[in-house]
Parts: C-alpha cells; structure tokens; sequence
C-alpha cells in the first residue's frame, strides 16, 4: 500500500518517458534506439540511487523530510580545503540548470511537433506560439510553495493522461 501511495507523489519525476517513443523517428539510426534508451534511462537512474544512498545515510530519513532540497544541503556541508573548488553546489547548481534546459528545450519541441501534426500545418507558428503559453503557466507561483503545488497538480494531470487514460483506451480496444 505504502508504493500506491508513492506513486501520486512521484509521477511528475516520471513525466517525459514519451519522449522516448517520439525520438526513434528523428534518428538516423532507429534500430539503435532501444541502446540508447536503456543508456540513458541507466546512467542518471545509477547516479540517482548513488545520491539518495549518499542523502540518506549522511541526513537520515526524518533530515531529508524537513529539509526542501536535501541534496544540496548535503554538497554544502561537505568542504574540502586547498580543492579548486570550495562550493561544490554552484557545479551542483549548474547541472541541474543545464538539466532543466534540456528538458525544456525537447518538451517544448515535442509540444509544437504535436500541434503541428494534429492540425497539418508548419512547426514554425507553433514554435513561438507555445511559447507565451508557457511564460504565463511560469508565471502563476509566486514562491517556493506554489512551485511545488503547481509540480504536484502536473504531476496528478500526468497520470491521469499517461496512466489512466492508456489504460481507458486498451479497454476501448478490446470491443
């Protein structure tokens, strides 16, 4: 019970797993898709488990929970003198804004591709036309709460869509 109960509150780390299946159709090697895929899905799933361990262990389970964003308060009390680099999470920091970047870069390109091919027409005016629509959706949290609250409603929307709604149609399809 306590994993169904985990599944509402991860589903936003979820979203995205689409992509997969769109891109095979913009490489020039399609057959090499699942390799890549499983590289991909395998190296950041290792470095995830590596640093949930690493949290974990170094703040305890009741210190991840009231902490916001435990792993940078992990990085941050970790000091090593003499080292290049004292402030391990401005690096920390930077792959995380170079991982948002990517993410919205391809999820931006996949929604215009989307209404491109839904209506037969030119990627180009849905490009920019997407665009606003996103600035306002970033524009409604006006703190640290109401980001989390907007991610946790993405989250709900995405599992009905991409949870439910699969499930909806296969039951379409038998008949």
């Amino acid at each position: 019970m306590p994993v169904l109960k985990g599944i509402k509150t991860t589903s936003l780390a979820y979203l995205g797993l689409e992509i997969m299946l769109i891109l095979p159709a913009f490489m020039k090697h399609p057959d090499k898709a699942v390799k890549a895929a499983i590289v991909g899905v395998t190296v950041p799933l290792l470095f995830y488990l590596i640093t949930v361990v690493m949290v974990i262990g170094a703040l305890s389970i009741d210190g991840v929970v009231t902490i916001t964003w435990p792993t940078i308060t992990l990085v941050r009390s970790y000091e090593e003198p003499g080292i290049l680099f004292e402030r391990f999470e401005s690096l920390l920091l930077v792959i995380w804004i170079m991982q948002i970047f990517t993410t919205f870069n391809i999820t931006h390109f996949m929604a215009a591709l989307g209404l491109a091919q839904t209506f037969k027409t030119n990627i180009r005016p849905f490009i920019y036309g997407v665009l606003p629509i996103i600035f306002l959706i970033t524009m409604f949290p006006k703190n640290i709460n109401d980001v989390l609250k907007l991610g946790d409603q993405i989250g709900d929307i995405a599992l009905c869509l991409f949870g439910l709604l699969p499930l909806l149609l296969l039951v379409i399809s038998w008949r």
